[in-house]
């Protein structure tokens, strides 16, 4: 035997040896962790995206269904209305709220819901045309990092003595009330099947 093997200790080779297998085995740990780290980061964020759709979905549908006839504001990225509850603070009485299609700094979709209160109470609201009068108390983003985000309304016009439901881009001001709400939402991960809230404001 060598004076190593004597002595109890390794050859030059075998440390060597020692040290790839370590660095394989740690190269290979190194891959798997990332991998778990990843994977657990993407389902933490669809996790995140689905919750803000649901949190969005009764917010909307419960204030829509409160909602006052007068003064309604729709049009492809915007519907604004009256509301006697606010969801999910017990507040009543009379609030206004606008549920916004938005851009973001980032160049991206988002949408956003925004309490508003009347900054001159004198003057005419949005029937009138004057969102002039309406100052912003609170900005909420309900759903961010979208890529399209849009409404669309249905409404019931006469065509030679029939009635015809149609799906319009916008509601116009002094006209009924929508029978349908239609909100159309686009993330990362593909279209959502559409939103939708009726007279009686249900979600769909």
């Amino acid at each position: 035997m060598s004076r190593a093997r004597l002595n109890g200790g390794f050859t030059l080779i075998e440390v060597l040896v020692a040290i790839t297998l370590a660095s394989l085995v740690a190269v290979i740990g190194a891959a798997v962790l990332r991998a778990a780290l990843d994977f657990h980061s993407r389902a933490n964020r669809h996790l995140k995206a689905s919750e803000d759709l649901r949190a969005a979905d009764r917010l909307l549908a419960h204030e829509w269904s409160q909602r006052r006839e007068p003064d309604l504001v729709a049009t492809a990225n915007r519907l604004e209305f009256q509301t006697d509850r606010l969801y999910g603070v017990g507040a009543e009485g009379a609030a206004r709220v606008r549920y916004l299609c938005a851009g973001n700094d980032a160049g991206q979709m988002v949408f956003e819901r925004r309490l508003l209160a009347r900054a001159d109470p004198n003057r005419p609201g949005p029937g009138g045309a004057d969102t002039a009068t309406l100052r912003v108390l609170r900005i909420d983003v309900l759903v961010p990092q979208l890529l399209e985000c849009d409404f669309a309304y249905l409404q019931t016009s006469e065509s030679r003595g029939a009635k015809i439901a149609q799906w319009r881009a916008e509601a116009g001001t002094g006209q009924p009330v929508p029978r349908l709400v239609r909100l159309r939402l686009v993330t990362q991960r593909g279209e959502i099947a559409p939103l939708v809230y009726g007279i009686q404001g249900a979600g769909g």
